[in-house]
């Protein structure tokens, strides 16, 4: 080839390189600034439902936005399906039950600066790099039914450690929040006649905390003696709570159970359903399955059924022959599997 036909053919090539170098498909997080904390606690629930997760990480840090990007087992970060999350977020819905999924969670610092990604995490796992409290009690003061005295046990690697509190079935995240280095912690300002619950979690580093552990309930004074119902459903109080029936010879997928209706002055309403074999102190989950210990369902208003739920917890504190005591939170979906209802509370009943 000619020198005066190589040099042309030449520019071309290089152009060519260039082009195709500057077209080629790019990773949309490469060159991302990294200005905040990542997420902390990062979980992700079992299939709900055989199509949908719940998403769980510590809210009380960070800048009330997040991003979690999901796929196939495997899937290369930018390849993925982005969902934006805040406070309020935690399901997401639409997945396959024959697909094993991996779930990465990152916090949006502001427009286009992001945390380090978090994960890959498979649906019923999590992340904790600092050990969780053990033995948290919670008592309130004989002789000052305002202040209440928190301990817990720290592991090893925690150095100090936060109790965050609030009303009976407050939401995570939202409830004051004190820190302290020593085993014992006073909270004050409490309504007597008030039920409260705490939360506690170690911290281990600055950017190092456990999972919150909780929650421990606070009885109002002299709650034993008269039933009481709290919920808060969507950030509202379920208020003007009347006459709250109990009949213990219901029956749970043809097992014994204690059926507890509390009922507002709007005539929405919640019925909890918890099999009588239900012990003090295990956390149960529900799928509504024949297995299941409990069972939820919420009407707004009476008779229309809003629906059952198809993903809570409930936390028997206290079972007597007499009474039953215990925490509860659930999930209500409409028939478009989308969440329309998110109910946290508590109930201290006397059984007939």
């Amino acid at each position: 080839m000619k020198i005066k036909q190589f040099f042309p053919f030449l520019l071309l090539l290089i152009a060519c390189f260039l082009w195709s170098c500057e077209n080629e498909p790019v990773d949309p997080d490469d060159g991302a600034s990294i200005t905040c904390q990542a997420p902390e606690s990062f979980s992700v629930s079992p299939l709900i439902n055989n199509n949908s997760v719940r998403i769980d990480w510590d809210k009380t840090s960070g800048t009330g936005a997040w991003e979690i990007q999901y796929g196939i087992r495997g899937f290369r970060i930018g390849t993925g399906t982005t969902v934006n999350f805040n406070n309020d977020s935690s399901i997401i819905n639409g997945l396959i039950g024959s697909v094993t999924y991996d779930f990465y969670i990152r916090t949006r610092c502001s427009e286009g600066y992001y945390s380090v990604w978090v994960g890959p995490l498979s649906p019923g796992s999590g992340v904790s790099t600092c050990a969780d409290p053990t033995g948290v009690t919670a008592v309130r003061s004989n002789t000052d039914p305002t202040i209440a005295n928190v301990a817990c046990t720290l592991a090893a690697d925690g150095n100090s450690w936060q109790v965050q509190f609030g009303p009976a079935g407050f939401t995570l995240g939202s409830g004051a929040v004190l820190s302290s280095s020593l085993p014992t912690r006073i909270i004050s300002g409490l309504i007597p006649t008030a039920s409260y619950e705490v939360y506690v979690r170690s911290n281990c580093s600055d950017s190092q905390n456990s999972n919150w552990v909780g929650p421990i309930s606070i009885p109002a004074t002299g709650a034993s003696g008269d039933d009481s119902f709290f919920a808060l459903i969507d950030g509202t109080e379920f208020v003007d709570v009347g006459p709250i029936d109990v009949n213990p010879d219901s029956l749970l997928y043809s097992q014994p159970s204690i059926y507890i209706i509390a009922t507002d002055a709007q005539n929405n309403a919640i019925e909890i359903n918890i099999s009588d074999a239900a012990v003090v102190g295990t956390e149960y989950t529900n799928n509504n399955l024949p297995t299941d210990m409990f069972r939820f369902v919420f009407f707004q208003p009476l008779p229309t059924e809003l629906d059952i739920d198809t993903d809570g917890t409930l936390t028997v504190t206290e079972r007597t022959a007499t009474r039953i005591k215990g925490v509860f939170s659930f999930n209500a979906f409409n028939s478009a599997s989308e969440t329309v209802e998110v109910t946290s509370g508590t109930f201290d009943v006397a059984i007939p």
